[in-house]
Order: C-alpha cells, then structure tokens, then sequence
C-alpha cells in the first residue's frame, strides 16, 4: 500500500466487485482519464474560464470519486466550489497537488504492474 495517495478501499472494492485485477484496471484507466483532464483544467485556468475550470473539476472529481481516489476528489470539489463562487485565486495551486496527487497514484500502479 502506498501511503502517498489516499484510497478509500472499501469504495475501490465495491465499484470493483473485490476483483483486484479489475482494481488495477480502473485505477489506470482513471490516472489516464484525469491526466486528459488535469490539461484541460489548466488551459481552462489560464483563460480564465470558469464554466469550464467548474466543468473539469466535476468531471474529476465524480470519476476520482466513482474509485475512492479521496485526495483527488477533495481538491477537485475544492476547485469546482472556488469556481462556482467566482474565487479562483488559489486554483493553479490547487491543480498542481492534485497533479502531485495523480503523480503519486501513478507510482503507487507502477509498483503493481
């Protein structure tokens, strides 16, 4: 287990039936699929989009939610939140711990395969 990312397990292990194989398979498949994200919501930043910046982090944060990755969940909510208040200073700060977060899930699969 890595201590760097946070999992809610008991949600991985029903999304996933208790099948580790497919564990695995959904954690990548959601590392690839927010990595796509984690860009857009950085381009969405820089023009200042916030339609776009709420859309991205909720997008994020359902999927990271949907397999228990709580951390990136947690600041895409944040994100999303900010957003939606029109309060964005924080957000580029707040897009690179989340791409920490994603940095530390893909070590945390690179051990696994």
């Amino acid at each position: 287990m890595n201590d760097l990312i946070d999992i809610d397990w008991e949600q991985l292990h029903q999304v996933s039936e208790d099948d580790p194989e497919f564990e695995l398979e959904l954690l990548t498949m959601l590392a690839e699929d927010v990595k796509i994200h984690i860009a857009e919501l950085r381009q969405a930043i820089a023009d200042r989009d916030l339609i776009a910046i709420a859309h991205e982090a909720h997008y994020i944060k359902g999927a990271s939610a949907n397999v228990g990755i709580v951390s990136i969940t947690t600041i895409a909510n944040q994100i999303e939140r900010l957003a939606t208040e029109k309060l964005m200073p924080n957000a580029a700060l707040l897009v690179e711990q989340m791409a920490i977060d994603l940095g530390h899930l893909e070590a945390y699969l690179a051990t696994r395969n």
